[in-house]
């Protein structure tokens, strides 16, 4: 901010403080909350801020009508509190117990007694300005602990001129800690604030989620014996203040200066949470509370699609990993996206195209017109810190629910209609050809992002053996293979399917090796009839897992963790991408029998991208087994996909 701002700003807040002064109080509080209300619309950063907090506080209690009401009503509790800083010197003249009430004035000569010092521990809430110096005339010397307010000044000078005509005293932020001391030693009071502790806090639970608070008080009253008082201001219907005094706090000692800084504190914070609950519109909620907060919120978007799903849950957990190198949690939820109807869910990927360039319409209750009331209840009880999804409908929620909760947003795939730019984080495989978009952060992997690691292998192939236990033990070769079914634009040939079991039975006697099958929710019952006849009574078959008739949740995983070569259908792309971050030998058969008979479509294009690219083998079904041959004889190499540090660093630098 330049000087000249600087000044025109200052003579803007002296001719506001002089008009003010002139005119009758309570016509200054109607303007202020007329003021309020306009700047709840004029000043949507704010807004968004404000609202996010009390989102962070309130979701799962409140519907977002309530939420954006309180929002409103923070913004005019501000303004009025505004219009008291500027009236300070004629209230002061009036005498400031026409104007505020307070309660608990015997705490506060208790609090003496112990002739140890006196500390008023407030919060930034209400008129705190007012409370602060409504003590100066309360019993003996007050002292106010002023910071620096660099950016203005003259400001800062016109505030501390006000402090001292209450009968406050000054004490710097430079040598505040040596005068609090004395003033301690002197059985003197000083006010001193709990919240906004910053990056020297200490981060406790605090309003549902973790935020950082001021040791200061805390730490004087465990080393010197001072009593520390909570207190509160609150405006009354009538506009009046109360000014509360709570009871002492009762230090807790047990020998461990860090444990009894964080007991205590908790202690203290319990007091003002239920004061906050109870009048919200009285905090300051425009900065950002839960700034350092070490437990983060990740909402997962479900479309519905059992692929997306596991892609967002894949990216959900890179999420979690960088988290917690950062001394982070994350907790995890999914929410299933489930639309009132057709039309609904056709109408609204325009919507949310129109939104993201029309700001007003980027309000989260939007969307009860187009899901079922069970989902949007279900959705509104959570606050993000980090919204996943995968595909484009779902990407549009994703869309207004990240400006909402000021979230990360994560789209995974094309956002349909929307730019990429409207997200954080873009994760664009390489065959979907994503557009480059200088303000999005676009990860492109070869394959689609799944869960597949050394870990998930091993606790899917441990899963499966206990629901298979002759698969423990078992050392001879496998062979698996996944089978996919009739999608979009697909359907499998059964004597496509045939001749591909009678080339894997074949390759499977002439190497000794054990064949581990599983098919899918979208397998034909005829496809499902043929695996029957051919591997049911087939002694070289140790699994045949028939998804509609039995699902067993671990047997893609646990497939891929025994297996030394998969075999897979290549309709499926993010199966083909699980076997492929497998780590092991793939190869990859069209449902059509040959990929030089199939259409090229984007599936055809995914899989003989890769081949060419030497990481997987295309391979028509009347040639399975040479090319089986070829794999075991290492006679072709295949190199390993490491789409894991792409995604993860892409990740690191976006968020």
């Amino acid at each position: 901010m330049n000087s000249l701002r600087k000044s025109f700003l200052y003579a803007l807040v002296r001719l506001g403080a002089f008009v003010f002064m002139l005119l009758p109080f309570r016509f200054s509080l109607w303007v202020g909350r007329f003021a309020g209300s306009l700047g709840y619309y004029l000043i949507p950063a704010k807004r968004k801020i404000v609202y996010a907090n009390l989102k962070t506080v309130f979701s799962g209690e409140l519907p977002p009508s309530k939420i954006r009401s309180l929002t409103k009503n923070v913004f005019v509790s501000f303004a009025q509190s505004f219009i008291e800083l500027l009236c300070l010197p004629k209230l002061i003249s009036l005498g400031l117990d026409q104007y505020v009430t307070l309660e608990g004035r015997t705490n506060i000569d208790h609090g003496y007694e112990k002739g140890k010092g006196f500390i008023f521990l407030a919060m930034h809430s209400g008129s705190w300005e007012l409370a602060s110096i409504f003590g100066g005339p309360i019993r003996g010397p007050y002292h106010i602990v002023a910071n620096d307010q660099s950016k203005l000044p003259q400001l800062d000078k016109m505030l501390n001129e006000y402090r001292i005509m209450a009968g406050a005293r000054i004490i710097t932020a430079g040598v505040a800690t040596k005068e609090i001391i004395k003033a301690m030693h002197r059985n003197e009071a000083v006010s001193l604030v709990l919240d906004q502790g910053g990056k020297n806090g200490i981060v406790i639970p605090f309003l549902g989620k973790a935020v950082s608070m001021s040791t200061g008080a805390i730490r004087l009253a465990l080393k010197y014996g001072c009593t520390v008082c909570p207190v509160w201001i609150q405006r009354e219907a009538d506009g009046r203040q109360t000014f509360k005094v709570f009871p002492a706090l009762e230090i807790v000692k047990t020998g461990d200066p860090q444990k009894d800084v964080r007991t205590n504190i908790i202690n203290a914070a319990k007091i003002f949470e239920d004061l906050i609950r109870n009048h919200p519109q009285e905090y300051l909620w425009f900065y950002k509370v839960f700034k350092y907060s070490n437990r983060l919120n990740v909402l997962i978007l479900d479309d519905g699609r059992t692929g997306h799903l596991r892609q967002s849950q894949a990216i959900a957990s890179n999420v979690s990993d960088l988290l917690r190198k950062k001394g982070k949690f994350s907790n995890d939820s999914t929410v299933e996206l489930q639309w009132r109807s057709t039309g609904a869910s056709t109408v609204f990927p325009f919507y949310a195209y129109i939104a993201q360039y029309l700001r007003f319409l980027r309000r989260e209750d939007v969307l009860r017109f187009f899901l079922t009331p069970e989902c949007y209840k279900e959705l509104m009880k959570y606050k993000a810190d980090y919204i996943i999804s995968c595909g484009s409908i779902a990407a549009g929620v994703n869309f207004i629910l990240s400006r909402s909760h000021m979230a990360k947003s994560v789209s995974i795939l094309t956002p349909g209609l929307l730019s990429q730019s409207r997200f954080n984080v873009m994760i664009i495989p390489e065959h979907d050809k994503p557009r480059i978009v200088k303000r999005s952060h676009l990860i492109m992997p070869k394959a689609s992002p799944n869960l597949i690691n050394a870990a998930y292998l091993k606790e899917q192939r441990d899963g499966l053996i206990k629901h298979y236990s002759h698969l423990k033990g078992n050392v001879r070769t496998k062979f698996g293979v996944l089978l996919g079914g009739d999608t979009k634009g697909v359907k499998f040939d059964e004597a496509v399917v045939y001749e591909l079991l009678r080339q894997i039975k074949d390759a499977a006697l002439h190497y000794n090796a054990d064949i581990l099958l599983t098919t899918s929710r979208r397998t034909s019952e005829g496809v499902e009839g043929v695996v029957l006849r051919e591997l049911k009574n087939f002694e070289r078959c140790s699994l045949c897992i028939i998804a509609n008739q039995r699902n067993v949740p671990e047997a893609v995983g646990g497939i891929l963790g025994l297996s030394d070569l998969i075999i897979v259908s290549g309709e499926s792309i993010s199966m083909v991408s699980e076997a492929l971050s497998s780590g092991k030998r793939t190869i990859v058969f069209s449902p059509h029998g040959d990929y030089r008979d199939a259409p090229r479509d984007k599936y055809e294009d995914f899989v003989l991208k890769l081949h060419d690219q030497r990481y997987l083998m295309v391979s028509s079904v009347y040639d399975l087994k040479s090319n089986i041959a070829q794999l075991l004889n290492r006679k072709i190499t295949l190199k390993t996909l490491d789409d894991q540090s792409i995604i993860q660093s892409g990740l690191e630098a976006a968020i």
